[in-house]
């Protein structure tokens, strides 16, 4: 036991010394597996971010049915019983204009603004549930029919877009596990090509080394040992980069979201999602290894 620890310590410490005698060249591989898993790692924080907001948006898709200032009280009357019989709705709400004006005031604050008119400018209007399953060609007709109704001016469809949004969210995730594919395939790629060329610079060491009865596990090591290396110090370089851009970021995409009237900031990724970045990268390197120690090491047979 104490002399597998001991070759495997040799190896550790034969790999950071190597690592910092070529500076540069193992920043540069550092940078390159980090910017590579940066990005998926940033695409699934933005489709969370969003995932969170969309989860506090209405889905049922609803009507906002705008009367005319000007419409009788029977209009009305029997605008809400039609309404009340139709069976793509499950909700009917009557807004009147005084009650509107006081919600108006209430959440914008606008006693002030307000004080000039004679007149209460908000029209009366209908807030129309649909039912889940209603299609949107019914939805549009619906739509078309009241905007003929007597004492209608307008009649806008809600919610829709909250629909198309999470549409959205299922291309992206789509998307993500496209980028996520390709990101396994470039580490693995990356890391490969990195072990191939240190078997080349060593291939006389490593011909001494088999020659004196060197096992394969023993040369085998020091380059799982780098590829780990990579994938751990590469996966908090991808986690420092998201980071950095999320700090850049969010004050803008919350002065963007606050001139809407919303709160929307972008997620920042918390210690489950870093060690399973981390545990990505470093897999996905040891794969790159294994088979590009593999192959060479068949050649020396």
């Amino acid at each position: 036991m104490k002399h597998w620890i001991r070759l495997n310590w040799i190896a550790l410490t034969r790999t950071v010394s190597g690592m910092l005698r070529a500076p540069l060249s193992s920043l540069l591989n550092l940078l390159v597996i980090g910017i590579a898993a940066a990005f998926p790692l940033g695409f699934y924080l933005l489709i969370a971010s969003a995932q969170g907001v969309i989860g506090q948006l209405p889905v049922e898709p609803q009507l906002s049915v705008y009367l005319r200032t000007s419409v009788a009280a029977d209009e009305i009357n029997q605008l809400k019983q039609r309404l009340a019989t139709d069976k793509r709705l499950t909700k009917v709400q009557f807004i009147g204009k005084d009650e509107a004006l006081k919600q108006m005031q209430a959440s914008v604050g606008g006693g002030d603004l307000l004080a000039g008119l004679t007149d209460n400018p908000l029209p009366d209007t209908f807030i129309l549930t649909a039912s889940t399953d209603a299609s949107a060609d019914s939805l549009e007709a619906l739509q078309k029919e009241l905007t003929t109704s007597s004492g209608v001016e307008q009649v806008q469809l809600d919610s829709a877009w909250a629909r198309r949004l999470q549409q959205l969210i299922v291309v992206g995730k789509a998307l993500l596990e496209i980028v996520l594919v390709l990101l396994a395939v470039a580490l693995v790629l990356i890391t490969g090509n990195a072990i191939r060329l240190q078997i080349l610079t060593r291939k006389d060491e490593i011909e001494v080394a088999k020659l004196i009865g060197a096992t394969d596990a023993f040369i085998r090591r020091p380059f799982v040992y780098f590829a780990a290396l990579q994938g751990v110090l590469g996966g908090l370089l991808a986690c420092a980069i998201v980071w950095a851009a999320r700090t850049w970021l969010n004050p803008a995409v919350e002065a963007l979201a606050k001139s809407y009237g919303q709160q929307f900031s972008l997620a920042l990724a918390d210690w489950r999602v870093v060690l399973v970045t981390l545990a990505v990268t470093t897999l996905l390197c040891l794969l790159g290894a294994s088979l590009a120690v593999g192959r060479h090491l068949r050649q020396f047979r």
